[in-house]
């Protein structure tokens, strides 16, 4: 029996045929494939570009409510708070630095602290101060200012300069107190002080000066120039004061003695007539512009050392006989 062997022939065009087919259905599916993770990644991408717009409105409406609540603060703090821009001019005062001023808001931004400052030196020291200003730095100094009603009031100032809001405030924030009433009091004190310390300068004078007159066995001559020496010590300006007797044609002074313009005379009297005279010289360069050399205690004081040196000379006087020298 012959076994036969069948053969089966497929042309190659079919194959082809096939193969093409199979690659167009893979790339279809690749395709598929391709555009659904791309719908994913966008559903993905969308929802959390949603939930990041949605925190940033949440933080930006956060941030705006404190920014809200700060700028209240500042407001109504009690301390003046003003803001200076990069050439020292005003942005920004609270109400309590309107207040201290007694002007709206509107009329501080936009002029520059100097302007309120009482005195052209002043004025220049509070620019030189903000012109040497560094980021970090802090400064503390009191400067008499002008209100809106032309009065002056004292107010401290204390300047700061923060490096890390270059950013959005390249100026300085300057926190402002009216300190008038703490001045005047100083002022009032140092007064007080100033006086107490004179009493005391013009009771040792007129205890050295009784001591002097009390010594026994002393001329004319020696009283006179000693006294000299002692009268000066009761007066506020003892440095600069120079003393010149003259009793009975005699002359009696100082080194360095001149009348100034600025000089007190009393008259030296035995028994109701007048034998000669005191004068006391101030002979600095210049006094006090807002007192004179001599005030009227001095001037009291003066009268009762001529009067004790008049009492010790008629003494003398009586003793020995003669006016002269011993």
């Amino acid at each position: 029996m012959e076994s036969f062997c069948l053969s089966i022939t497929v042309p190659s065009e079919l194959v082809m045929s096939l193969l093409m087919v199979a690659m167009v259905v893979l790339l279809l599916v690749v395709i598929f494939l391709f555009i659904r993770h791309q719908k994913r990644s966008k559903r993905r991408l969308n929802k959390l570009l949603g939930l990041i717009t949605v925190r940033n409105s949440h933080d930006l409406k956060v941030l705006k409510e404190n920014e809200e609540k700060y700028r209240s603060i500042v407001c109504l703090m009690n301390e003046g708070i003003l803001l200076t821009d990069a050439d020292h001019r005003i942005v920004f005062a609270n109400k309590c630095a309107c207040k201290q001023f007694k002007r709206p808001e509107k009329e501080l931004c936009g002029k520059k602290l100097s302007d309120f400052a009482v005195g052209k030196s002043e004025a220049a020291h509070l620019d030189e101060l903000l012109d040497r200003n560094k980021a970090g730095t802090v400064a503390r100094e009191e400067f008499m200012m002008y209100r809106g009603n032309e009065d002056t009031f004292w107010a401290s100032l204390s300047f700061t300069f923060p490096g890390h809001l270059k950013d959005i405030h390249d100026g300085a924030v300057i926190v402002m107190v009216d300190v008038s009433g703490h001045i005047l009091l100083e002022q009032k004190m140092r007064k007080l002080t100033n006086n107490l310390v004179q009493k005391v300068k013009q009771l040792d004078c007129v205890f050295e000066m009784q001591q002097m007159l009390g010594k026994p066995n002393q001329s004319t001559d020696d009283i006179l120039k000693k006294s000299l020496k002692i009268i000066p010590k009761g007066l506020r300006h003892d440095h600069e004061m120079r003393v010149e007797i003259l009793y009975n044609g005699k002359e009696y002074k100082s080194p360095d003695f001149y009348k100034s313009k600025w000089h007190y005379t009393i008259p030296l009297k035995a028994e109701s007539q007048v034998v000669g005279q005191m004068t006391v010289s101030f002979i600095g360069t210049h006094p006090p512009l807002h007192s004179q050399p001599f005030k009227i205690g001095e001037k009291v004081l003066l009268k009762s050392i001529a009067e004790k040196i008049m009492m010790a000379i008629s003494v003398v006087e009586e003793t020995t006989g003669r006016s002269g020298t011993k």
